[in-house]
């Protein structure tokens, strides 16, 4: 199985400028800021982010299916989510997706079509091994880097266990262990 490739700050930025239309902004931001799975991303209801007024809501209210359970996690709305969102909240309908598609049976865009608006831009830009996962790839791995507690990323990721998120991260642990020694200002 190949690994989603980790897209690079000037990565983020291109793919960004050539996201044509706020709803795909939107998906792509929801991504790369949040670390969400693209089938998590399409199944958002617009009282997910937005308030009842119309506002945006400090974290996102993420619904997760495992297994025979349904989980609900809470991640917080960077700054630049946010300010996506606020571009692309005038263009929604009534219809309660945060993406809706007359298209779709059920009335929210496809999987695939989500995938594919997508992957058109990355091999436009050439970026090699990119996929809708890449853009959770990079957002777990940069909190990681940036030093958020393990513990954190997983609660954000949904992953079971810190096992399996560690073998989906790109980090080098003995350099993140240095980084943090250096770190100590006392």
């Amino acid at each position: 199985m190949r690994t989603a490739t980790i897209f690079r700050t000037q990565d983020i930025y291109a793919i960004f400028a050539r996201l044509e239309n706020p709803r795909d902004r939107c998906i792509f931001a929801l991504g790369i800021y949040a670390g969400l799975r693209i089938g998590e991303i399409i199944r958002l209801r617009q009282d997910q982010l937005f308030t009842e007024d119309g506002g945006i809501r400090q974290e996102a209210m993420v619904i997760r299916k495992k297994k025979k359970t349904v989980l609900t996690c809470s991640i917080p709305i960077h700054p630049k989510s946010r300010q996506v969102l606020e571009e692309y909240k005038c263009t929604l309908s009534e219809n309660g997706w945060l993406l809706p598609s007359k298209d779709s049976q059920s009335g929210h865009l496809s999987r695939a079509a989500a995938h594919n608006i997508l992957i058109r831009v990355f091999r436009t830009l050439h970026l090699e091994g990119a996929s809708t996962h890449s853009m959770r790839r990079t957002c777990l791995t940069a909190m990681f880097s940036a030093g958020v507690l393990p513990s954190t990323v997983q609660a954000i990721s949904g992953h079971s266990n810190l096992g399996q998120l560690r073998q989906y991260m790109d980090t080098d642990e003995q350099m993140d262990a240095n980084q943090a020694i250096m770190q100590l200002q006392y």
